[in-house]
């Protein structure tokens, strides 16, 4: 018997398997307000992802409006309405590829928008209980944009999906194209060399012990 996954939610969507199998049936069907549903759950998302992996506001925007026109105009190739998530997290990274192929993508100062920085940050650390923790809260945020940066292609869009975006091994697995087994084991190293790094630079790992 096949274990029910019905009441499982894509994370930090808040949306069921059952609901998002029948949301993408109804954008199949064409109804352009359930795909207008489908970007209120997942625009944020992807344009925080895309900007992880480029760095640039700009670049950001532009290929998040890409990648939503393509899912619109794919949707019937998706071949399973549960996959959609990492479907549409595989063309986002598609369009971020195509784009920075032939120059390497110009990374931005990170800021407190919404979405783009601190928000998703703010998720790698705990807080810390002393009068300078505004400034160090905003110190390490910084610091952990730049390490994030830093680190090799590879290692960079795994931690992202699965240290910012929470995503499951498996469902990054078939977002990246890569075993299992070494999703796991690149996610471990980029975790490793994020926490060593913050080390360095701040002299403590201020609560980024989670990242292992």
């Amino acid at each position: 018997m096949r274990p029910n996954t019905g009441g499982l939610t894509k994370a930090g969507t808040g949306v069921s398997a059952d609901a998002l199998d029948r949301l993408i049936g109804r954008v199949k069907g064409g109804e352009v307000t359930a795909f207008e549903e489908v970007y209120s759950i997942y625009g944020k998302k992807i344009l925080s992802y895309i900007y992880r992996m480029t760095g640039s506001r700009a670049d950001a925007e532009d290929l998040t409006q890409e990648t939503f026109v393509s899912a619109f105009r794919k949707i019937e190739t998706l071949k399973e309405n549960r996959k959609f998530q990492a479907w549409l997290y595989r063309i986002a990274q598609n369009k971020v590829y195509q784009r920075f192929r032939t120059r390497p993508p110009h990374h931005e100062s990170i800021d407190s928008d919404e979405g783009l920085a601190a928000s998703d940050i703010r998720r790698l650390t705990t807080p810390m209980k002393n009068p300078e923790s505004s400034i160090m809260s905003k110190e390490l945020q910084e610091v952990i944009q730049g390490v994030i940066d830093s680190l090799p292609e590879k290692y960079r869009e795994v931690f992202v999906l699965s240290a910012v975006h929470k995503l499951r091994y498996q469902e990054i697995s078939e977002i990246v194209g890569r075993s299992l087994a070494s999703v796991k084991s690149d996610i471990h190293r980029a975790r490793l060399r994020v926490r060593d790094k913050i080390k360095v630079y701040l002299g403590e790992d201020y609560g980024m012990s989670g990242l292992l």
